[in-house]
């Protein structure tokens, strides 16, 4: 199947994001003939790794705003959904583990489809968030005019991967866990200093390429544009990645019950 034009723009961030929701789905442990929920899941490169680990007698439900680069198996259901205003797929209550990140621009309640996620969690089920905060690229060399240019081109690239450079999650994503009874819930914050040919500047350089038209402006030439993939490819240019975060948290195995201020009066 040919890769769509959307398909191919979420690829560089599923690139930075897929290796730090491995990470967490290595500490959780999925287990044949779990029930798996994905949403934000593009080009399905993660999704198949998921159908591996759930076997034939698992499932993984795929939710994507475009899916034309995912296809239904005996194992994986494939949702068109846009979280707008979408209900997810499932019914509560079914889904061990629920792994979402979204490649399409911040969600307009993403409170909401949080508590939407965690409604289909089975108790004692997990969730991981993951996405991209905001961090200005630190150029530590080269210096001068070409650090500029990596550090303009680098916040450019940012803002289109992941929709107008905002993160899909609250900044405190810990909050509203809590407070909808998940317990424990554990953030993980990464950086890294990536090195001109290396992966994470490859994929800063086919994200040039892709988005090029988006990049060329009156304040940056073709001529810029080659530059900087030039210089991505250059062993001794040192920057700093983008920050990754990812949150996993686990569904009380009790049903949650929020305590009200009156409640807290009697309990005292």
């Amino acid at each position: 199947m040919t890769r769509t034009q959307a398909a191919r723009s979420s690829a560089p961030l599923q690139e930075l994001l897929d290796p730090a929701i491995r990470y967490d789905l290595d500490r959780i442990s999925i287990q044949p003939g779990q029930r798996v929920l994905e949403i934000g899941a593009g080009t399905g490169e993660l999704t198949a790794h998921l159908a591996r680990l759930v076997s034939s007698n698992g499932g993984v439900t795929a939710v994507d705003k475009d899916t034309s680069y995912l296809a239904p198996t005996a194992v994986i259901d494939v949702y068109q959904r846009t979280l707008d205003d979408d209900d997810l797929p499932g019914e509560p209550g079914t889904v061990d583990v629920a792994i979402a990140r979204w490649l399409h621009g911040p969600l307009p309640d993403p409170d909401a489809v949080m508590r939407q996620i965690i409604d289909r969690l089975r108790p004692g089920g997990w969730l991981i968030l993951a996405d991209l905060p905001f961090t200005p690229a630190r150029v530590f060399h080269p210096r001068g005019e070409d650090a500029e240019l990596i550090q303009h081109l680098a916040m450019m690239i940012y803002s289109l991967i992941t929709g107008n450079g905002r993160p899909t999650w609250p900044h405190d994503a810990t909050a509203p866990l809590v407070a909808n009874g998940m317990n424990p819930v554990c953030t993980h914050r990464s950086v890294e200093i990536w090195t001109g040919g290396g992966p994470g500047c490859r994929i800063l350089a086919a994200a040039a390429e892709l988005f090029g038209p988006h990049l060329i402006q009156p304040e940056l030439s073709h001529a810029e544009l080659d530059r900087f993939i030039n210089l991505m490819a250059d062993p001794a240019v040192l920057l700093s990645s983008y920050e990754r975060r990812t949150v996993h948290a686990r569904k009380a195995s009790e049903p949650h019950r929020p305590t009200t201020p009156a409640r807290r009066a009697v309990e005292r």
